[in-house]
């Protein structure tokens, strides 16, 4: 996983999900992050049609017209539970950043911190928004669901490519700007005050949201320490971990985005956080990055 393919991973991820809407169980080699189980395969599992029976009176066409009904009934049954449980429908039009957002963003305070929440296809997401980011930028803090050791090479390899100093998150390390802290797998991050100075807790737990490191963790230290002075970022993934974080920290006074259901590999977590009101400003992939610098590069 020190080199991700993107074009690979990406349709690992979406073939997984493919294969769960289609009433199969997900393959047990599956990328980082995809958190696609047998116990949510089976939670999810669409309730298809019956096949119909074919009377062999019959004429083809008849035949045919009947299966072909059946077909399209079996496709939207496939793409309503989509909608429910993944939020994978049919793209919709992606959310670009226009003049009146650009307005928008610079009429919102310079953030004394953001933290930015990620799962499936969140490191190539991720990858997407640090690259093009410019120094001086306030602290970020970042939780991607994925497993142990992998963090850490993850965490290496943004740090080659970014401007920015990317490392993995150490308990008790204070938070510097332009850096960005990545939460260890297997490890909750959450942010502590001490002599005044804002850290980072990393310490193992258990999952929150069937998950650790988890988003809504992370979100609701800044919520609860950071509050209006904090912007809120949730890219794409599978089920709501975040969600209610991100909605925590909008009510403490931050602002928050969310990725758009066009650029996601997964639109779950962001949506849900819509869903909920927590996201004020949804934006496509491709404008994340310049919206961070508008807002916080100042």
């Amino acid at each position: 996983m020190e080199h991700i393919d993107k074009h690979n991973y990406q349709q690992q991820a979406v073939g997984a999900a493919n294969k769960l809407a289609a009433g199969q169980p997900p393959a047990k080699e599956m990328p980082a992050g995809t958190l696609v189980t047998r116990e949510i395969w089976q939670a999810t599992r669409p309730p298809l049609p019956k096949r119909p029976a074919v009377d062999d009176d019959e004429n083809a066409a008849a035949t045919v017209a009947k299966a072909a009904a059946f077909a399209a009934q079996a496709a939207a049954s496939v793409k309503a539970m989509m909608a429910k449980h993944t939020g994978m429908l049919v793209k919709a039009d992606p959310v670009r950043l226009t003049p009146a957002m650009t307005q928008q963003f610079v009429s919102w305070p310079t953030p004394s911190i953001i933290a930015i929440g990620a799962s499936t296809g969140g490191t190539d997401a991720l990858a997407a928004v640090l690259e093009p980011l410019v120094p001086p930028l306030p602290p970020i803090v970042v939780v991607q669901h994925i497993p142990p050791m992998f963090s850490r090479l993850f965490a290496e390899r943004l740090d080659a490519e970014c401007q920015l100093t990317v490392q993995e998150g150490v308990d008790g390390m204070r938070l510097e700007s332009s850096h960005v802290y990545i939460a260890p797998g297997a490890k909750h991050m959450s942010l502590t005050q001490a002599t005044g100075q804002l850290r980072l807790h990393v310490q193992p737990g258990p999952r929150v949201n069937s998950v650790c490191p988890a988003v809504d963790v992370l979100f609701d230290s800044v919520a609860e320490l950071v509050g209006r002075t904090a912007l809120g970022i949730l890219l794409t993934g599978m089920g709501r971990d975040g969600a209610d974080g991100l909605l925590a920290m909008r009510r403490a006074g931050a602002h928050t985005l969310g990725q758009d259901q066009a650029s996601c590999v997964v639109y779950g977590m962001p949506k849900a956080a819509y869903d909920s009101g927590a996201v004020e400003q949804q934006l496509n992939l491709q404008d994340m990055a310049t919206a961070i610098q508008t807002i916080a590069g100042r």
